[in-house]
């Protein structure tokens, strides 16, 4: 699992097959949507996400003040 920040966002991906990546990945995405944090996927734009799906490989977060 990779972290990147860009600005106030947080840019995490991880390896779907890679059950180790994935469960990481599963923490961090409750954790940080428990602090209030949005889940969001990103093609042209942001997307909203309510749950961790494993096959995604990446997922933007965005503190609830920036996108909310």
């Amino acid at each position: 699992m990779k972290v990147e920040k860009e600005g106030v966002r947080m840019r995490v991906t991880w390896e779907s097959q890679n059950e180790e990546d994935v469960r990481k990945a599963r923490e961090l995405f409750a954790n940080l949507t428990k602090q209030g944090w949005l889940a969001a996927r990103k093609n042209s734009e942001y997307r909203r996400v309510f749950e961790f799906t494993p096959k995604y490989g990446e997922l933007w977060y965005i503190p609830i003040a920036e996108g909310g």
